[in-house]
């Protein structure tokens, strides 16, 4: 496991709109009045990737703000898409990659979600694990996996990373 230099950083939080989480995946709202959506960031897959898995994650512990950032993780092989199964809200962090692969803290963004919007990361997108706001919420996951041990890859922070709530 990689860790970062010690620094901080404050994170506020914004609302998730497809404009601003474009450069980290892609953010769609549940089918209303249409049969299907597509959501084409789910199939930035390597080749070696070949296996589609599909599970249920439950994230029970709901989070208050501030939230004091421990790991983050990505998926070098694979996008991964959640879906929300029930109401309330989450969090999204995300940043980019330095060049050395390790995640660029500066360009930390978080974002909070609602129950109607799915969201996939892509491919190596360093991210926050799924953290619920206001309930308990469970979500169908689908990323596509090489069944090598490196298909999730984490990196503990030893800077104090900070998300809160902005001002009102």
């Amino acid at each position: 496991m990689i860790t970062t230099e010690a620094v901080s950083y404050t994170i506020k939080l914004e609302p998730l709109v497809p404009e601003t989480f474009a450069n980290f995946g892609d953010v769609a709202t549940r089918p209303s009045g249409m049969r299907r959506r597509y959501l084409p960031t789910a199939q930035d897959n390597a080749a070696d990737a070949k296996t589609l898995s599909l599970w249920i994650s439950s994230a029970a512990t709901v989070a208050s703000l501030p939230l004091r950032l421990a790991k983050l993780e990505r998926h070098p092989y694979s996008a991964q898409t959640f879906v929300p199964l029930d109401t309330g809200s989450y969090l999204v962090v995300v940043c980019g990659a330095r060049s050395d692969g390790r995640p660029d803290l500066g360009s930390l963004r978080a974002f909070v979600a609602a129950s109607h919007q799915i969201i996939t990361f892509a491919r190596n997108v360093w991210h926050h694990p799924m953290t619920v706001l206001d309930r308990h919420m469970e979500f169908a996951v689908a990323m596509g996996m090489t069944g090598r041990d490196d298909d999730d890859v984490f990196y503990s922070l030893d800077a104090a990373v900070d998300v809160i709530a902005p001002a009102s």
